[in-house]
Parts: C-alpha cells; structure tokens; sequence
C-alpha cells in the first residue's frame, strides 16, 4: 500500500486555517514546516521566555497533507482538482500542490536504521540501545534513544559541545549546570566525564520526564530541575564552574544575564545552537560581562566558550543589580512622566503618554503600573478641567489585536448570486488597552503565490465599523473605541485571479 503527500507552499497566516481544512476534507495528518529549512533564510520558531511566536508558523510555510488511497479518493486522477475546488470554497486559492508517493515500510524499523551509534571525538559514543556498544575499553558510551527531547548526538550543535567536554582535561570535580538539557545527554557526558554535582533543567516537562529516565540508563547521578520549582540549585546565590547552553541564538541572547550570573568567578560558559553568522551578534551581547571566541565551528554552527574574569566582575555585579533597581527606576519614571504631562499639558498627555503607560486589559500589568496609571488618569482628567481640554480619545495602533481574520467565498453563503471571486474577510479586531482608542483604518493586502503584492485595500472607520455598532455610537470618532470592546466585522473583497494569500494590518493614516 502506498499514501499520497500532498505540498502546499502558503503564507505564515494561512498554514494553521489551511491545516485544519485539510483535516475535514480526508488527511489523515496534516504538518507544517519551513518552506526555507536547511536555507539561509530558514527561521526558526521556539518557545523560550519573551519570545512565543503569535503565529505558529513560518513566513512561508510547507503545509503537507498525507492522504490514504484505500479509504478515500486520493488515487484518483481527479483528486487534485476536485480537492483544489474544494479549498477555493472555503476561501483558499492555491496553486496545485507539489506530489509525493509515500511508500508502506516498517517504520519502526525505519526510524531505528537511521540512528547508528555516533563516534565523538576520540572517546564519546552515543549508542542507541537496539545497537550493541563499541569493543574499545576507552569508550565512553551514552546510552540515548530518539525520542520527545531534543539531543541524540546526531546535530552539530550537540556534537560540539560533547567534543568540547571530551577535550577537557579538567573536568574532574568540576559543577556543571545544562539549561535547555532536552534528553539530557550534555549532562550525562559531563557526569560520565567527571563532573560533579551536575545539574539539568528545560522549560519542557517532558524533557525533564527523558532527561531523568536517560541518566537511570547510563548510571548516573544527576539533579534535573524545572525553572519554576524553586530548587536551590537554581537560586541566585548557587554558582557553577561551567555553564553549558545549547539552545539558539535568541534566546541565548535574551538569557544571557541569568546565564552568566550563574558562573562562578573564573568559571567557563559553553554556547552552543548559534549559526556562523550570528556568531558576532551573540559574542556583542556578552561582551558587557566577558569576552567569548569561537571555539569550533561543524556545518555551519560554531560554540562559543568564554571565562568569568575578574576584570569584568564588577561590571557584572553592577548589571545584576539593575533588576533589584527595576521597582524604584519605574517610581523614578513615573514621576519624570508625571512631570511632563504638567509642562507639556494636554497634547502630550492624551496622545503620547496615556496610550504608553495604559496597561493591557489581559491583566500582564503589574500592580504598580496600573496604580501609577489610575493616579495619571486622574491627574489628567483635573488639568483637563483646568486647561480645558478637548475631549477626545487616542490614536494608537498598539492598542489594537486582530484575534480571527479569515477569507471566503461569498458564495459560500449566497449561492451563485455573488460575481465571480467575490469574497468576504472576517475580521475580529479587539482594543487591549484600558482607555478608548480612536478607530484605526483597516489595510487588507493580497498576495500571489509567491507572496508578492497583487493588491492593497484601505477601509475607513466608517467603511469598516458595523453599521448597527455605529448607529449605536454615533460619536465614535471623537469618543473612540471603549477599552476591551471586541468588533466583527465583514468586508466585501473581489479577489484577483491569482490571488494566493492575504494580510491584515491596522493603521493610522
């Protein structure tokens, strides 16, 4: 027996609806992808603190669907085409899909055949456990399968951080902390190697769940910890002679001050997950606390190692302290923000500063902000009195969260009394923040199959603001938009011929 793959290459917005319609009409699975992967352009997504994507997807996105022959129509010649109509009802105007036959195999089998022991160096194997364990007296085996968390040995990336392990000679007794340990293999090298204590933790539970049942395999003593557990040996005052950190560039760079605070005087950092060309970009965000080289590049990946000297110890000290200082910068600032809406009145208070410190209704604000705000709120609102103020609402396009924005066909919902290509964009647009927000423009951008600009439509307020909400409030463009207010709208579009994709934006003119 053999399946039917299915590739469409879209646009990020598209993979997700496109995905799911596929689903309803027969894929046994659908999956998305870099359409870049392996490219210079590839861009990768990941989930470390600050840096959750909003769309879980790429800018162009492989969306395959793979369909089985024997239980539905996919065999058939027609198939394409008729699943193409398909996908134009429900507003998807895609070029055909690019074929590949999936033949039936033994996929256990399969997978287990592409996972051969790993040589590292002159010592470290990686030996998965249907394999039997290198003869050499001298091996180093680590005894890790395939599985939820990242880390077999098999990418550059790990391979080069177990090299640089092997190549220490000093690592007897030596503490080493793992952040981001996936299935925990940098640490069960380390602890084979001699360190010790050695500690691992990942945002991931279930790397925690492999990372803890990978060190009972290969009989070693190892601590792997969570970020929110409140382990002492996450806490700021514990240090380690060596820091190891094989994640990715971003969010290396986001977690460099948590990082390096973690390193004991004159202990090593070890930086893995980092491509040739941000090599430079990430030794730049260190250099404030030390200075890292490139220690080995492999395919196009290079780690960067560095020592804690004493000479930028003080400089660290100063950096670590700037959180503890966050509560009493933010008073500081309040009271400058305060001071300006005295001396710059209303323009700068009704435009500039209320839409800036206005907290989210999502409850993300901390408590100070939001008392801070309420305290402006009032003050503004006396000074209007006294200066006589307009009374009018803000512009700012920040305020503004598109949470749906689909496309399809009128049709669909007509019959065949819509002209050809006419569709509908529904759009739910909401106000976040917790003051009323002047109505933006609404910009809707087609785009052909390979994303390029076919088309741009601007709709005003009054084009696009529901006409029963606007008899309802009838003074919108003076008052605004009311804080959390959530508006559906729909937008009739006649699409070009070889329109493929669409974006949405709001804006100001």
């Amino acid at each position: 027996m053999s399946y039917r793959e299915l590739v469409f290459t879209v646009a990020a917005e598209t993979a997700e609806p496109l995905g799911d319609v596929l689903l309803d009409l027969g894929a046994l699975s659908v999956t998305v992808e870099d359409d870049a992967a392996g490219g210079y352009d590839e861009n990768p997504l990941y989930g470390e603190p600050g840096l959750h994507p909003e769309v879980q997807a790429w800018d162009r996105s492989s969306v395959t669907a793979l369909f089985n022959p024997e239980i539905d129509a996919s065999g058939s010649a027609e198939f394409i085409p008729e699943l193409l109509a398909s996908l134009k009802e429900a507003g998807f105007h895609l070029s055909p899909p690019q074929e590949i036959t999936v033949e039936e195999q033994d996929w256990v089998r399969l997978t287990q055949s592409q996972f051969a022991p790993i040589q590292i160096g002159e010592r470290i194997w990686v030996v998965p456990s249907w394999h039997d364990a290198p003869s050499d007296p001298n091996a180093i085996c680590l005894a890790v399968d395939p599985g939820l968390a990242f880390g077999t040995g098999s990418h550059p990336t790990t391979h080069l951080c177990l090299l640089w392990l092997e190549q220490q000679t000093d690592l007897q007794n030596q503490s080493l902390l793992d952040y981001g340990c996936g299935s925990g293999i940098l640490a069960i090298a380390a602890a084979k190697l001699g360190c010790s204590p050695v500690i691992g933790t990942d945002i991931d539970p279930q790397a925690m769940v492999a990372a803890r049942s990978n060190a009972e395999i290969n009989n070693t003593t190892i601590r792997f910890v969570l970020p929110n557990e409140g382990a002492v040996e996450l806490a700021a005052e514990t240090k380690y002679d060596i820091v190891m950190a094989n994640i990715l560039a971003n969010p290396l760079q986001v977690l460099a001050p948590a990082l390096v605070n973690k390193m004991k005087l004159g202990g090593r950092i070890v930086l893995s997950g980092v491509l040739a060309r941000q090599a430079e970009e990430v030794i730049a965000t260190y250099s404030q606390w030390l200075a890292l080289s490139v220690w080995k590049e492999s395919e196009g990946w290079v780690c960067l190692h560095g020592t804690l000297n004493q000479d930028k110890h003080s400089h660290q000290e100063v950096a670590f302290a700037a959180p503890a200082q966050k509560k009493s910068l933010k008073l500081a600032l309040y009271a400058a923000l305060l001071l300006l809406l005295l001396v710059f009145g209303e323009h700068l208070s009704r435009n500039s500063l209320l839409p800036a410190v206005a907290p989210r209704i999502d409850n993300s604000s901390n408590s100070i902000s939001v008392h801070a705000f309420h305290l402006l709120q009032r003050i503004d609102a006396k000074l209007c009195t006294a200066l006589g103020c307009l009374d009018r609402a803000v512009s700012d396009f920040a305020a503004w969260k598109i949470t749906l924005a689909t496309l399809a066909p009128e049709n669909a919902r007509d019959g065949l009394k819509s002209p050809a290509n006419q569709s509908v964009l529904q759009v739910e647009i909401q106000n976040r923040l917790a003051i009323t927000v002047l109505p933006p423009n609404i910009e809707i951008t087609l785009t052909d199959a390979e994303e390029s600009e076919i088309k741009s439509l601007q709709f005003t307020p009054q084009e696009w603001l529901p006409k029963v909400w606007q008899d309802a409030h009838p003074d919108f463009l003076r008052k605004g938009i009311p804080s959390g207010e959530i508006l559906q709208v729909e937008l009739p579009i006649a699409l070009p011929q070889n329109a493929a994709g669409y974006r949405v934006r709001v804006l100001y003119p």
